[in-house]
């Protein structure tokens, strides 16, 4: 919360408290904001500082109404009144988080008209600051936040503007019915039909519909903009802590799936929405001013109809949120998986992964059909509830016309009858949208508590001391910390020990003691739970974050380089470093000749395509440029090899001159020269002193280091054994062959030409080849081959649906042939034609009830299977490509969770209640072709001159969808923030410790603003094509009464078969409008499908599924690499292996040593077979691996990374994934654990072997994980 302190002045006039209670907030002028007093405090006045704006860079959770009640007294200073407004103006959406708010940029701003205004305000109250946080975290205030935390001027302009055209569209309707009741009352002449009113309305009805959609579907994407930035900006606001209990998945999910159901819930479905209540409103109105006995009695049973939409709505609501829930685990099961694609392809965990996925599906799935079961006995009721109404309207109108004459003729009924039947049939459509608006609520539920979280480590506020010099003092005091995560465990248990400045200090212990715990609470990742970190004598607590972050220099003991050059990542040290700063800090830390050798030099995409050691290096650039005050290094070099090591530890000497450097490092030699060694166990400090000091102790140091130096002296030997090879090798090598270092983890961020690629790009060729003859192929029965399981509930909905749409001509038939019975002279017999009529409308309910629950239980169990099946599908056909299929940056992580996200999320377009209701378009076209046909041929076939245009725009509609997402084939502006986004969070101890948080914001929403450019023009057309199909009804009234008159003067049809082309069409129309509003859903739906089509048609290079190849029954374990060739293929012109040949025999040790960039880790994944050679053979056993059972050779394959990987599991699976050929016995994994030295430490746990190891092995320290 802001300090919101002021300057205080005197007041000659107000000089009492009854004076300062008429100082009025009236001239506060609040937009969103409600200022009148709490009822709850008589003697306070509330103001309230806030600038409502999505993405507002200070202080967001603060954007959660700081309301301020301040009691009066009469002993309290006084501030002089101003009498100035205050205007709280909201930033337009097209604004980015960057946007300043001049006048309350600051609270102490002098420019900050809160700070002129006055009341009297209480000193020294204890209670004041808690009374303030209850008041704000009130659930009123909460609300109002929610309600208004992304709206804006031009937002709410174009919402209200959006609104009154939608209303006007949907006034336009009832107005017809004027028309028809004068045109039943009496046979008029042709030249007396006023049909050019009808076309008026028309012309009307199609401006107010691109007004009203326009309008809209804008508001929405400048909301779901502004809502995107909000959240993404308070995710990487958050504490550390935070993350540690939520998935990374998860919340890649709310940034993609969630944001996508709360644009649905907002853009062209409200319109739609507002049209149908108002054309309903209309219909009712008109009714009941036509007639209102008659519409009484059609409503009598609407108690019933209402109780069943409001069972619906709950249903809807309910069910949706929680399918929401069930769906982000299984998202962030994807992300994990992909993320991590070597290591599950080297243990051949994809299977498994599969399995894992699809059983984080079943919830979902099930949630799903229990939610279309539910549904449809609501939506069921109601349709008979509705018959039944009309078959009641049918007995008692004609009744009316019998004894009212005077205020009930024909027509009179006939209006009624249609108006309420139209409101009916309007009412039954807006179960879609309630579904849209319900998905969009429970996504916007998680998506707005995350928004409205305030952080408990604001690194984003400019609150906390600045001091202007930093000398490095670093002192902890009886220090009591554990994890957020897993609080049941102490890690450091009143710690206390001080580190000087100026000096380098190790931390040494076994695995687990804290070491890295310290070093993150220095960073203020964490905030310990008793005790303080103390900088230079103040608690860090009371220093900006901000400021106390930018003068730590962190290199971890995993480096992260994110998307970007070379200059880019080191630059992230600093922001503003000039070339040659960069130049000098990579010097340092010996990364410049490697760099250098590089084909595009600093201007060399990074991330994954670099070694381990060469992004270490980069790592050490990035710290070491901004010249900290304080140095991290937490395990700096463990990534480097011997020679490399030597020459970044010698930089690393250098730097940490005039620095407080703590280091931990995995080899204790590296840290004898230390000026302070603190040895921890249990949290806790057991010895101190220099390295002679504690090896004269002979105490845990000592054992520490003695064991050590055996692994130690087995290095050296072999070190001095090949020390003249090497130094030979690094002068033979050139620094551009130094430079072809690839490992396992490449990116392939371009590509070029090369003969051995040549097929790449006959694969190109042939897909373009045969695309033509894949989309001559129906895609309904393509999609329907998926759901062949399914097919009886198939069948079943797709029956049902075809006589649920039926039943709406046939409603028509019925209803002209009861108003031919007001032609019969015989009363009693006009009494029996009409008691009959009204039975058949009731049967008719009767059928249509039944259809529409067999019509959603059907779709709704075939729908979710084929969901569930094509999102396995999808994952799936990911796991089962070539390693080098995920280095392309179009097929990232945050790439394919981007699509595997928005694909599955848009294949309910093609499932459920939208599929229904395209089945029940057809029927109901069908049937109304048959009877209209039948009843005047002429007339059916003007009126079907409007089926063109209505093909016309929904192609139009589902051409446009399709462009928009053809787009995201490539790498779109979408799938590139949903990139940034991903690593951001994957990486946040990184971001958050290099200060970045606003560099990647400013990417994210940089590529947002890019999509939100490209999506308004696409937005206009939409609305024009959409305000057409709406409107078409319009068209087709005008012309079925015009010429369906002149017919009746030609004496070709009679009135009774005017009117029944006229309701039979009608009402077919209105049910084809209900489907062409689900057009953008199932082009949406259709594109996702063949996206995932074509992903599972793709033939994998190196199929981890494939069983072909031999399997030997015998494995000696002899190796050999003979005259291998091997290019990366995003450097196709630079050789990383050259007739390369090595043997490595049966029960002896290769090391593979060299200059970071020689080859090494490519071997390995050449062996694992990541990766084919383009010349040469690998040979197991003198057997060409090529040739083998792929999955039989990754399982004689045992691997250990320099990056430990560990997936969010218990620790008994992620030992037993190291073989998933079999399932492990508990004495399998102890047996495991104890020859990796880590069984004790694992019984010790609460849970033991259950234990789960957190997202990336974070509830785990680096050494744990290594084990």
């Amino acid at each position: 919360m802001p300090d919101l302190a002021h300057d205080y002045k005197s007041d000659d006039n107000i000089d009492n408290e009854e004076d300062l209670t008429k100082i009025s907030t009236s001239n506060l002028s609040f937009r969103s904001i409600n200022s009148s007093p709490t009822p709850s405090l008589s003697n306070s006045r509330i103001f309230s500082p806030i600038v409502l704006h999505a993405s507002l860079p200070k202080d967001l959770p603060d954007l959660s109404l700081e309301t301020l009640c301040v009691e009066t007294r009469p002993d309290s200073p006084i501030i002089p009144h101003q009498n100035k407004p205050i205007s709280l103006e909201l930033l337009s959406a097209s604004s980015s988080s960057n946007d300043i708010v001049d006048d309350f940029e600051k609270p102490h701003s002098n420019r900050n008209t809160i700070v002129n205004h006055s009341l009297r305000v209480p000193m020294d109250d204890k209670n004041f600051n808690k009374e303030i946080q209850d008041r704000l975290n009130s659930y009123e205030v909460q609300h109002q936040i929610r309600a208004s935390i992304s709206t804006a001027p031009n937002d709410i302009i174009l919402m209200i503007i959006g609104s009154i055209a939608a209303i006007g569209s949907g006034v336009c309707f009832p107005m017809m019915f004027f028309i028809y009741q004068k045109a039943l009352n009496s046979f008029v002449s042709y030249s007396h039909m006023n049909s050019n009113s009808t076309y008026t309305n028309s012309s009307e009805c199609i401006f107010l519909s691109w007004i009203a959609w326009s309008s809209w579907m804008i508001a929405a994407e400048r909301q779901v903009r502004c809502i995107r930035f909000a959240l993404f900006r308070n995710i990487l606001r958050q504490e550390i802590g935070w993350f540690d209990v939520h998935n990374s998945g998860a919340l890649s999910n709310r940034l993609i799936v969630d944001l996508d159901k709360i644009k649905d819930g907002m853009s062209d479905k409200v319109p739609d929405f507002i049209t149908l209540v108002s054309r309903t409103l209309g219909s009712l109105v008109y009714s009941f001013i036509v007639g209102w006995k008659l519409s009484l009695v059609f409503l009598s049973i609407s108690p019933l109809v209402i109780l069943t939409f409001n069972l619906t709505v709950k249903m809807i609501v309910k069910y949706t949120v929680k399918e929401v829930q069930a769906f982000a685990s299984a998202s962030s099961i994807a992300q994990e998986v992909l993320q991590n694609i070597r290591t599950v392809t080297a243990f051949h965990g994809q299977k498994k992964e599969e399995e894992r996925f699809a059983n984080s599906l079943i919830e979902s799935k099930r949630i799903g059909i229990k939610k279309g079961i539910y549904v449809g006995i609501c939506q069921g009721l109601n349709t008979i509830f509705n018959f039944s109404s009309f078959a009641v309207t049918v007995w008692y109108g004609p009744y009316l016309v019998r004894t009212e004459c005077s205020n009930y003729s024909p027509g009179t009924v006939f209006v009624v009858l249609v108006a309420c039947m139209s409101a009916t049939l309007y009412t039954s459509h807006f179960i879609p949208h309630i579904q849209n608006f319900a998905e969009a609520t429970g996504s916007g539920t998680y998506v707005f508590d995350i928004i409205a979280r305030k952080t408990k480590i604001d690194a984003f506020s400019d609150e906390g001391d600045q001091p202007k010099t930093i000398t490095g003092d670093i002192e902890f005091k009886n220090i009591h910390f554990t994890y957020p995560a897993r609080d049941e465990i102490s890690v450091l248990n009143n710690l206390s020990l001080k580190i000087p400045s100026g000096k380098t200090v190790a931390l040494v212990g076994p695995s687990g003691c804290g070491k890295s715990t310290i070093v993150q609470l220095i960073q203020r990742f964490y905030d310990p739970d008793d005790g303080r970190v103390l900088l230079d004598g103040k608690d860090i607590r009371t220093l900006n974050v901000a400021w106390l972050r930018s003068h730590i220099g962190i290199v971890s003991q995993e480096p992260a380089l994110f998307y970007g050059t070379i200059e880019d990542n080191i630059r992230l040290g600093k922001p503003d470093a000039t070339d040659d700063e960069v130049e000098t800090a990579a010097k340092m830390a010996n990364a410049h000749d490697f760099i250098m050798a590089l084909p595009q030099k600093y201007k060399t995409t990074s991330g994954d395509k670099l070694s381990g050691g060469q992004k270490q290096r980069i790592a050490i650039a990035r710290a070491l440029i901004s010249n900290p005050k304080i140095l991290l290094l937490d395990e700096a070099t463990s990534a480097l090899d011997n020679t490399s090591e030597r020459i970044v530890q010698d930089a690393l000497d250098k730097a940490k001159h005039d620095r407080t450097t703590i280091v931990i490092a995995h080899r204790l030699s590296t840290i004898q020269n230390a000026d302070l060694i603190i040895v921890l166990e249990y949290g806790q400090v057991i010895e101190k002193g220099n390295h002679n000091e504690l090896m004269s102790r002979k105490g845990l140091y000592y054992q520490l280091v003695t064991t050590h130096n055996r692994q130690e002296t087995e290095d050296d030997e072999d070190d001095e054994d090949d020390e003249e090879d090497n130094n030979y090798m690094e002068k033979l090598l050139t620094p551009q062959v130094l430079a072809n270092r690839r490992v396992s983890k490449q990116s392939i961020a371009s590509s070029g030409e090369f003969d051995k690629y040549d097929d790449n790009i006959s694969e190109i060729s042939d897909h373009l080849s045969k695309k033509k003859k894949f989309f001559h192929v129906p895609f309904l029965y393509k999609i329907s081959k998926l759901n062949i399981p399914e097919l009886h509930w198939i069948l079943l909905g797709t029956i049902a649906s075809l006589i649920l749409g039926a039943t709406q001509p046939i409603f028509g038939l019925t209803l002209s042939k009861m108003f031919g019975a007001f032609a019969e002279s015989d009363l009693n017999k006009q009494k029996y034609l009409v008691l009959i009529s009204a039975i058949i409308h009731f049967c008719i309910g009767i059928g249509g009830g039944i259809a529409q629950f067999l019509t959603s239980v059907g779709f709704a169990k075939s729908g979710e299977e084929l969901t569930m099946r094509m999102r396995k599908m999808t994952f799936s056909a990911m796991l089962r490509q070539e390693i080098s299929y995920f280095d392309y940056e179009s097929n990232s992580t945050g790439a394919l969770i981007t699509r595997l996200s928005k694909d599955a999320s848009a294949l309910k377009g093609l499932t459920g209640v939208r599929i229904g209701i395209i089945f029940q378009a057809i029927s109901a076209v069908i049937t109304a072709l048959i009877i209209s046909f039948l009843s005047s041929w002429k007339l059916t076939l003007v009126v079907s001159c409007f089926s063109p245009l209505i093909i016309f725009t929904n192609k139009f509609q589902g051409q446009k969808q399709r462009k928009t997402t053809e787009l995201t084939d490539e790498t779109s502006f979408i799938e590139q923030g949903g990139q940034y986004a991903t690593q951001a969070i994957e990486n946040i101890r990184t971001v958050v410790a290099l200060h970045q948080e606003n560099h990647f914001i400013n990417f994210y929403e940089n590529a947002f603003n890019q999509e939100f450019k490209q999506e308004m023009y696409r937005l206009h057309l939409s609305a024009i094509s959409i305000a057409i199909s709406q409107s078409i009804i319009y068209f087709l009234h005008c012309t079925c009464f015009g010429y369906g008159i002149k017919l009746i003067e030609n004496g070709e049809i009679k009135y009774e078969q005017m009117y029944r082309t006229f309701a039979v069409m009608s009402l077919a129309m209105m049910t084809v409008g209900r489907s062409l509003a689900m057009v953008s859903d199932y082009s949406k739906a259709k594109t996702a499908a063949l996206r995932i089509m074509k992903l599972h048609e793709r033939q994998s290079k190196i199929d981890p599924n494939d069983e072909s190849g031999i399997i030997l029954k015998n494995v000696i374990g002899n190796i050999e690499f003979c005259g291998v060739h091997f290019r990366y293929p995003s450097r196709i012109t630079l050789p990383i292996l050259k007739k390369f040949s090595l043997k490595c025999l049966t029960n002896s040790t290769t090391a593979l040593v060299g200059p970071s960039g020689g080859g090494k880790s490519t071997t390995i994944a050449l062996l694992q077979r990541f990766y084919d050679p383009l010349e040469g053979k690998i040979l197991l056993d003198g057997n060409d691996i090529k040739i083998l059972n792929i999955r039989w050779l990754r399982s004689l394959i045992g691997l250990v990374q320099q990056e430990p990987v560990l997936f969010n599991l218990s620790i008994r699976d992620n030992i037993a994934y190291g073989d998933n050929s079999r399932e492990m016995t508990q004495n399998d994994i102890e047996d495991a654990a104890r020859i990796a030295n880590i069984h004790e430490l694992i019984i010790s746990l609460p849970q033991g072997y259950e234990t789960l190891c957190g997202a990336k092995g974070n509830q785990l320290s680096g050494g744990q994980k290594q084990r």
